[in-house]
């Protein structure tokens, strides 16, 4: 189970269990900023991607299924973006599972966020500047419900310390492609997240602010989710790992990589690694 959430937003980050339950929020917390701020609209997309985890042993588990797009919409009158992703249960190629991010056009700062699959469970964020409004099927969001199950319905509201990315819910790549990628290129945005510290989803509100930091390794040419060979910019995210490839040319995602989060960890390493690659008919 933790294994597909972890999968289910990879272009966001990584997902965390961690729910925070007191009642208070943030207050004074610093700035999270650094560099230039990321800045749209982008591009809509289509992409159908498959992810890959490759144990420490080199064999490979059942890959994940991704069909991940983006389009223009509208949210109350503003000019927004509407990013949706629906993935598999590794190895399968039934969609069980979809994020959808709502942001602004210009900012990419959330408008609505929401966490949805095939049994029913739902999480849903919706955003009014640094106000939250959470509604979500009660009990225990990572479990799965039973046959007939109905739950009941939650809603609570809560407040953001300063606005946020909604980084694990989808925003991940989304706030690359609107920096201005460069050598030596680097910086930091505030994100929302489930805990003080750290960097992971937010399941049960109040949620936090965390900070996400990224940098560019360099060029590299790779074969890219495209199916062609491509120069594009490796971007390094330390909070979690994973390792963006963005075509140059014309901001677009060629290749992410990041660690399997199962809890199995041999010599300080998780026990796989995700790459994404295009999807594989048999």
């Amino acid at each position: 189970m933790k294994r597909t959430l972890i999968a289910l937003l990879l272009l966001g980050g990584p997902f965390s269990f961690r729910s925070v339950l007191s009642p208070t929020v943030q207050r004074g917390a610093t700035s999270k900023w650094s560099g230039p701020k990321p800045q749209g609209p982008l591009k809509p997309f289509v992409l159908d991607m498959m992810g890959t985890p490759k144990k420490n042993d080199g064999t490979l588990d059942p890959p994940t299924i991704f069909h991940d797009t983006l389009e223009r919409t509208t949210w109350h009158g503003h000019k927004a973006m509407s990013r949706n992703v629906a993935t598999t249960k590794p190895g399968e190629t039934e969609f069980t599972r979809w994020t959808i991010l709502i942001f602004d056009e210009a900012t990419l700062l959330p408008y609505s966020t929401e966490f949805r699959f095939a049994d029913g469970r739902f999480l849903r964020h919706e955003f009014d500047g640094v106000h939250i409004t959470e509604t979500r099927t009660g009990g225990d969001f990572r479990k799965p419900l039973s046959p007939g199950e109905n739950p009941e319905i939650v809603t609570t509201k809560f407040d953001l310390s300063e606005p946020a990315f909604a980084w694990a819910e989808g925003a991940g790549t989304l706030v690359l492609f609107g920096l201005p990628l460069h050598e030596g290129f680097e910086g930091s945005v505030p994100v929302i997240t489930g805990a003080p510290s750290g960097v992971g989803a937010c399941f049960i509100g109040p949620c936090y602010v965390g900070r996400m930091t990224y940098k560019v390794v360099g060029k590299e040419e790779i074969m890219g989710l495209s199916g062609k060979k491509v120069l594009t910019w490796k971007v390094y995210v330390p909070e979690n790992d994973f390792y963006f490839w963005i075509a140059c040319d014309d901001p677009r995602l060629e290749g992410v990589t990041w660690p399997r989060g199962t809890g199995t960890i041999t010599a300080g390493q998780s026990d796989a690694r995700f790459t994404m690659g295009p999807v594989v008919k048999k």
